[in-house]
């Protein structure tokens, strides 16, 4: 335990040091036996239905998780050599959608085993499995499924269950909700919100939720209606969520608050704008793409019409249709400390699609990697962007967060006859590295031609590159004598990049696209000297 002295260096630890010791007294655990709940009033409506092939592998001894497989013969047997992404999931028990999708009577009695087994451990407050947001994500996913792997065959399983529910949620009642300040810790609000719809008596647990929720999404949702983590990813992980309460709260025949309404309304615009036309999501400060099937079903489910936002002032993104050509550009500062631990180092970067094929991208997220290739792409050359002498536009730290942002970052847009231009601006003055960015994209009105300028001006520094990474499934050849490269994707046009103001040359590259493995891939660089502290670098992408 942490002594007075250490208090004063570190409170916060000081008082989290607290918190374990007193959740772990036996006193605590009694605190938390109270009336069990002789059933539910209802469950959440499971929204998406699950992975069959992922209940089938669960059924077999192992577990399907982020498109990878891995041992998992139940909590009774150690949950060691496991990561803490691993280990967080099977506490979190969303897996359990896989096995309802299955179905069978074996399905059920392994939901059965797990939970029961996991009782049997947990039963008393855990540092890691009653984490707030392991804590909601479970209580959901033991309500939504509840009349799946629940019954009245067995009564004492089913009581067993209930109990376990009852005594999570008093706790995470207690937990100070209103001190959480991640968007992963909506998680625990919305377990909160369930078992106040789902239990009886529980009214309070509703009550005090829905207020939380309200107060985090006021902090939380942008104006424009982007996520304050600035994560695509992370934009439709808190819209689904507040969705799924939407549909739990009618469900229930419980009236949603407006407010809620207008949060999934504003929000759905923003999602759109972040989408390439095969429906993933772009790759900026973390985000790992998604499903599109998944990202449709939300939409629809949200039931907002409209069209993709084209600017987000707040959430510092532009999005420009033009043809069959779709720009998106992070003309955004990183997120600030707590919205999202691992943000990147990517101001001014842009990806580029041509119908259903990406072209242009940036390297993508190693949240699901280990710290060295996360820390890795996070960095400012991980991004199709400038650099000077291959240093990061914020200094990141690779425990998270950032032990220095870059100054301010701006951006306006415009059209000129027909042509839609995006202007950005950063401003970096860290320990290692004083500059000032300004990157100009001029996008044809029927987009088969992107002009690029790329101004750099520092106070000091010998080069600067210009990546710009592309997707695995583009084919890149160097022509005419070195001066461009010829882009070919697997369907449709042909592009040539081109440029006269700098040395070009192909590189290798990686792409990490959501759950699989980083897949090898090039980039093309623009290299120059800055002669005199300053650079510009013109460029052009043209459909052939």
């Amino acid at each position: 335990m942490l002594s007075a002295s250490q208090f004063l260096e570190n409170p916060n630890g000081f008082l989290e040091e607290l918190r374990r010791v007193a959740f772990s007294n036996p006193l605590y655990a009694f605190s938390l036996t109270g009336k069990t709940p002789a059933r539910l009033l209802g469950t959440p409506p499971e929204l998406l239905p699950g992975n069959a092939a992922a209940g089938q592998t669960l059924l077999a001894g192992a577990i399907l998780h982020n498109g990878r497989r891995f041992a998992f013969a139940g909590f009774d047997k150690g949950l060691s050599g496991l990561s803490e992404d691993q280990t967080d999931y099977l506490h979190g028990f969303s897996w359990l959608s896989g096995l309802r999708r299955v179905g069978t009577l074996a399905a059920r009695q392994e939901a059965r085993r797990h939970i029961s087994a996991w009782i049997d451990l947990y039963s008393r407050w855990h540092d890691a499995a009653w984490r707030p947001d392991l804590l909601g994500a479970r209580l959901t996913a033991w309500l939504t499924h509840f009349g799946f792997y629940a019954g009245g065959d067995d009564p004492e399983f089913t009581q067993k269950v209930l109990t376990a529910i009852a005594r999570q949620s008093r706790h995470l009642s207690r937990t100070g909700l209103k001190k959480l300040t991640d968007a992963k810790h909506l998680s625990a609000i919305q377990g909160l919100i369930h078992a106040g719809i789902c239990l009886p008596d529980s009214d309070g647990y509703l009550g005090a939720g829905l207020e939380y929720l309200e107060n985090e999404l006021n902090r939380q949702i942008l104006p424009d209606g982007g996520h304050l983590s600035r994560n695509p990813s992370q934009q439709f992980r808190v819209m689904w969520d507040l969705v799924t309460i939407r549909e739990t709260l009618r469900a229930a025949h419980i009236d949603a608050p407006g407010w809620l309404d207008d949060k999934i309304a504003v929000m759905a615009p923003m999602l759109r704008a972040l989408r390439h036309n095969d429906g993933g999501l772009a790759l900026f400060n973390g985000g790992d793409g998604g499903e599109s099937e998944d990202i449709d079903a939300l939409l629809s489910l949200a039931g907002v019409r409209g069209k993709a936002l084209s600017a987000a002032p707040h959430s510092g993104f532009h999005r420009v249709a033009a043809g069959r050509t779709t720009v998106l550009m992070d003309a955004g500062a990183p997120p600030p400390a707590g919205s999202n631990s691992f943000g990147h180092a990517g101001a001014l970067s842009f990806e580029m699609s041509c119908g259903k094929e990406r072209l242009i991208v940036n390297c993508g997220s190693g949240e699901k990697l280990n710290d060295d290739w996360r820390t890795a792409l996070r960095g400012t050359s991980a991004h199709s962007t400038l650099a000077v002498d291959d240093l990061n536009s914020a200094e990141i730290n690779p425990a998270g967060g950032y032990f220095q942002a870059p100054g301010p970052v701006s951006s306006s847009r415009r059209e000129h006859e027909g042509r839609k231009i995006i202007e950005g601006m950063v401003e970096v003055a860290t320990k290692s590295l004083a500059m000032k960015h300004r990157r100009i994209l001029t996008i044809e009105e029927d987009g088969t031609r992107i002009a690029g300028e790329d101004r750099v001006s520092v106070a000091s520094g010998r080069t600067f590159a210009c990546r710009f990474h592309l997707h695995p499934n583009v084919q890149a050849t160097l022509i005419q004598k070195g001066t461009a490269v010829l882009l070919k994707p697997r369907r449709g046009p042909g592009w040539k990049f081109s440029t006269v103001a700098a040395q070009l040359k192909l590189e290798d590259s990686i792409y990490v696209d959501g759950a699989r493995r980083p897949r090898r891939t090039q980039q093309i660089v623009l290299e120059g000297a800055l002669a005199g502290g300053a650079a510009e670098a013109g460029w052009e992408l043209t459909q052939i």
